[in-house]
């Protein structure tokens, strides 16, 4: 197997740091160790046991000048595969990739001043950088990998597009299949099982609520007439998630909750296909509250979305954002209003920005299938 990353850039790396004045990066988070070196350390990979590993044999990547990474990883990863990245260090010994890292940093940045971390970097990696590099000046940069993470490459684009065809076939059988028996477990269970058979690595949620239940935690109860049903789900596909919400009632829904429902359907469209390169976050936020206005709706939201890559939520499309958005930004409009019997009513969908605007990826209908 060639293992390589399918989005990051060295160039692109190259030129963030020069204009930060940084001279290198250490990557601790198992996220963007996989970014930047394609070395499968996330959670929902085929095998996951590379992050089950983590606790004993931490994986990191050391990014030079140049933008090009070293990987650190354990051993036992490296049988039988060639590697993108040509500087490998390895180690069989519990926590001797800690060891290799702190050898790579003094090989890499001896008499270097400016050194970037990541800002959830451990405690003893930053003690110990200090300590071997005489006092660095340590540069937070998640902005840089914000940066970067954000604009999608076309391989990153195509194994997201196919993560989502699975989430919505899933959630497109669970519309059909369930009925008055299906309980939340049973119906998060099924999702799991499908999510695999059509090809996922892995799960990345199942935000299923029945009625009033918290879906976040969620209680093995059965539906009663009158309750919405929430299938909210995303696939993992090779590292990469999908998110999609779509809902089921048991029973009828009545006209006033189909209303509402559609104008939510409407506005989160309308949000997702007006956005275009350039458009601050800030300003979608202003320009979706207009649309909750014009249609005297309760606007629900502490953002507009997110963007979606390797993490389902990386950033948020937020009132206080000053990003932008950019050709090749993946991004989910996902937002609620409050319908008359007090039950929160939404849905979400995904997008893709290009340069005449931007694109609905998200193809399943958004009729509320009735559980009978």
């Amino acid at each position: 197997m060639f293992i390589r990353p399918l989005g990051y850039d060295p160039e692109k790396a190259k030129r963030l740091m020069a204009e930060r004045g940084v001279d290198g990066i250490v990557v601790t988070s198992n996220e963007n160790v996989f970014y930047t070196t394609g070395l499968p350390v996330t959670r929902g990979q085929v095998n996951p046991i590379l992050f089950a590993l983590s606790n004993q044999f931490p994986p990191y990547a050391v990014i030079h000048p140049d933008g090009m990474p070293t990987i650190v990883t354990w051993a036992g990863a490296l049988g039988g595969h060639e590697f993108w990245v040509k500087d490998i260090r390895s180690a069989w010994v519990r926590g001797g990739t800690n060891e290799e890292l702190f050898d790579c940093v003094k090989e890499t940045f001896k008499g270097k001043r400016k050194v970037g971390i990541e800002g959830s970097a451990p405690y003893f990696v930053v003690q110990k950088l200090r300590s071997i590099l005489g006092d660095p000046e340590l540069i937070v940069v998640d902005d840089m990998f914000d940066e970067m993470r954000a604009v999608k490459s076309p391989d990153e684009l195509e194994m997201m597009t196919r993560s989502l065809e699975i989430t919505e076939e899933v959630v497109g059988r669970l519309q059909k299949e369930m009925t008055k028996e299906t309980t939340n477990h049973r119906l998060i269970f099924r999702a799991e099982s499908l999510l695999f058979e059509l090809g996922a690595t892995g799960v990345d949620h199942t935000t299923m609520a029945i009625g009033r239940s918290n879906p976040e935690i969620p209680e093995d109860i059965k539906p009663k007439d009158g309750d919405l049903v929430v299938l909210d789900l995303g696939a993992i596909l090779h590292g990469y998630v999908s998110d999609n919400r779509r809902l089921a009632m048991v029973g009828e829904p009545s006209a006033g909750l189909r209303e509402v429902y559609d104008d939510m359907v409407e506005i989160v469209v309308e949000t997702g296909r007006s956005a275009r390169p350039g458009m601050g976050f800030a300003e979608t936020c202003e320009a979706t509250e207009k649309r909750f206005e014009e249609r005297k709706r309760e606007p629900l939201f502490m953002s507009v979305g997110h963007t979606l890559g390797i993490q389902t939520e990386e950033l948020w499309l937020s009132r206080d954002s000053q990003r932008k958005f950019e050709k090749g930004m993946v991004f989910n409009v996902e937002l609620y209003t409050r319908a008359d019997d007090d039950v929160f009513v939404g849905t979400e969908d995904t997008f893709v920005m290009e340069d005449g605007g931007s694109r609905q990826i998200s193809k399943l209908p958004h009729d509320i299938s009735v559980v009978r």
